[in-house]
C-alpha cells in the first residue's frame, strides 16, 4: 500500500486534483451560479467579461461562458490549471487558463468587468498582508465600474468542525477522511485529509493533503477591500441577501469600484 503525504498551502489541491471534480460531484453549482447572477443583478451590475480567480478545475468558468460570459480562470495549483485547460478543450471552449497566484496576479492587456472567487478559496490565503494584496491585483484588472464577488468560510464554520466529513461507502471508489483542528489564537484551521483510492488492480492507493484555512472578520476584510481600491462593499448570508449573522458559517461578498 502506497502512502504519500503532502503538507503545506503549496501541496493542497495536488494529489487530489485528479479526484476533485468526483468530489464536487454533490455541488450544486447551477445553484451557486445564479446566486452569484442574484447578487449582480442586486447591485445594478451587468458584466460581460469575468475573471475566475482560483478557479479550481474551471467548471464555473465553463458554466460561465455557456451563459454568455467571456471567461478566463487563474489558479495557484499547477494540476488545477492543467485539468481545467483539459475540461475546457473537452468541451471545446476557448477558455485561456493561467497559473498565478491571487497575490501577485499579473494578467498584461486583460481587464475585466467583474472578478468572482468561490468556495472559501480566499481562506486559504493565510498571511492578512497577501490577502489585502490579492484584492488589490484584482482591483488593478478590473474596468471603472468592475466588481467582485467571493465567498468565505466565517470563524464559525472552522470553530465548530464544518470540514469534520467521511465518505466510507462501498460504491464509492475514493473514500476520504477529514478533520479539522482550530487554533483561535492564530485563527487557523489545519484539515488533515486523508484518501483511499480503491483501483480495480493493485493495492488501495493512501495518500494525505494538509490544508489551511484562516478565519478573518467583516471589519478586517472590509478594510481590506476598501483599501485595495472597492468604494462599496456588502456582506451576505450564504444565498441570500440577509445580513450575516453569528451562526452565518459562509459569508458572500460583493465589492464595486463605482
Amino acid at each position: 500500500m502506497e502512502e504519500i503525504d503532502k503538507h503545506g498551502r503549496g501541496d493542497a489541491f495536488t494529489r487530489v486534483a485528479p479526484y476533485y471534480d468526483h468530489l464536487m460531484a454533490g455541488v450544486p453549482y447551477r445553484f451557486w451560479v445564479e446566486y452569484l447572477e442574484r447578487l449582480w443583478r442586486q447591485h445594478g451590475a451587468s458584466p460581460r467579461s469575468v475573471l475566475d480567480v482560483a478557479c479550481g478545475t474551471g467548471t464555473v468558468s465553463r458554466m460561465l461562458y455557456q451563459r454568455g460570459y467571456s471567461v478566463s480562470g487563474v489558479d495557484l495549483a499547477v494540476a488545477m490549471v492543467e485539468l481545467a485547460r483539459e475540461r475546457a478543450l473537452e468541451h471545446n471552449l476557448p477558455i485561456p487558463f493561467f497559473q498565478q497566484d491571487a497575490a501577485e496576479l499579473d494578467l498584461p492587456g486583460h481587464t475585466f468587468d467583474a472578478a468572482i472567487s468561490l468556495f472559501d478559496s480566499l481562506n486559504y490565503i493565510l498571511e492578512p498582508a497577501r490577502l489585502a494584496e490579492a484584492f488589490r491585483r484584482i482591483c488593478v484588472h478590473l474596468g471603472p465600474a468592475g466588481s467582485l464577488v467571493f465567498d468565505l468560510n466565517t470563524e464559525y464554520a472552522l470553530a465548530e468542525g464544518f470540514f469534520n466529513q467521511s465518505c466510507s461507502r462501498k460504491h464509492e471508489p475514493l473514500h476520504y477522511r477529514w478533520r479539522a483542528r482550530y487554533d483561535r489564537d492564530t485563527r487557523l484551521c489545519t484539515i488533515t485529509m486523508r484518501f483511499v483510492l480503491n483501483r480495480e488492480e493493485g493495492d488501495p492507493l493512501v495518500f494525505t493533503e494538509v490544508h489551511r484555512q484562516r478565519a478573518y472578520t467583516r471589519d478586517e476584510i472590509t478594510g481590506f477591500l476598501q483599501a485595495a481600491g472597492f468604494t462599496h462593499v456588502a456582506a451576505y448570508d450564504a444565498y441570500s441577501l440577509d445580513p450575516p449573522n453569528k451562526r452565518s458559517d459562509r459569508i458572500f461578498y460583493f465589492a464595486g469600484k463605482g
